[in-house]
């Protein structure tokens, strides 16, 4: 029996055609990226600590890792098929863990870049760095967003870009909350196309080894192709029903409801029978009282 080609779709697992592609490791190898710039040895593929799956790679930089004019050890995606141009309309979304000894340095250091593609120099249009101890989204360098650096934890990061020479935008979720949203700045050189570098990039007077790791890379058209979970978040829990059975007054706690006392001393609950009892018997003695005197 021959099974209708949407169920094979779906059995297959394919990835809807508006995912435009993963870089998540999930291969256990970097054959999903296009090629690399720098040193294999240090950029490897790990089981732990990942964000997502069962990979992520590790990115390690030292002082004299020399690749295209300048230091760095990053993997790119530098096909035709990936290259951003003029009115592109692309989301991104991926993770960056830096471990505890990451370095700080009063200085530059890329960890998400899109690079020009034009010149081997300057800073690219779109990038993602850290400088001291703060992350920050730039355009050609100038910051147009910024965040203390955190080490120790994953970091999701979910892009929208507009790729425009002279109307470009861009969105920014960090860590599940929208921090941009968006805002208007140059995207692309013009004349020029970019395409997209993830590792380490940095000023060559840094000294200390570095070491983060990267997971999760995905590329579509829209959010709910790079990050469903933003579209449709899950519903807060709902809230506990009220205790029918909590007293108003706190001294009460652990008494039985028909004992309780308000806080001025009397029954709670309002009126009762014994209440109404009680009522009565002090309106029969006055009565009573009245029938004395009278016959005195």
């Amino acid at each position: 029996m021959r099974l209708p080609v949407l169920l094979i779709f779906l059995l297959s697992g394919a990835a809807p055609a508006s995912v435009l592609f993963r870089g998540d490791y999930e291969t256990g190898d970097l054959s999903q990226w296009t090629g690399l710039e720098g040193l294999a040895s240090r950029l490897t593929v790990v089981q732990s600590p990942v964000r997502q799956g069962k990979y992520a790679l590790r990115t390690e930089l030292h002082q004299g890792d020399v690749a295209s004019s300048g230091t760095r050890n990053e993997v790119t995606l530098a096909a035709s098929q990936y290259q951003e141009v003029e009115g592109n309309d692309k989301w991104y979304a991926w993770s960056t863990l830096f471990p505890s000894d990451y370095p700080s340095n009063d200085t530059w250091q890329v960890f998400t870049q899109w690079h020009q593609s034009a010149g081997c120099c300057g800073s690219p249009p779109v990038e993602l760095d850290v400088i001291g101890e703060r992350i920050q989204l730039a355009h050609d360098g100038n910051p147009v967003w910024s965040a203390p650096l955190v080490r120790g934890a994953w970091h999701d990061f979910v892009l929208h870009v507009f790729w425009s020479s002279s109307s470009g935008s861009v969105d920014l979720y960090y860590d599940g909350q929208k921090v941009l949203d968006h805002r208007a700045t140059q995207t692309l050189a013009p004349g020029q196309y970019t395409y997209l570098k993830q590792g380490l990039y940095r000023d060559a007077s840094i000294t200390e080894v570095a070491v983060l790791y990267h997971d999760g890379m995905v590329i579509g058209t829209s959010l709910a192709d790079v990050a469903p979970q933003l579209v449709n978040p899950s519903p807060p829990p709902p809230a506990p029903p009220p205790d029918a059975g909590a007293p108003d007054n706190p001294l009460d706690a652990g008494t039985p409801p028909q004992e309780r006392r308000s806080s001025l001393g009397l029954p709670a609950g309002g009126c009762s029978h014994s209440t109404g009892g009680s009522l009565a018997t002090i309106g029969l003695l006055a009565a009573a009282l009245i029938l004395l005197r009278r016959r005195r």
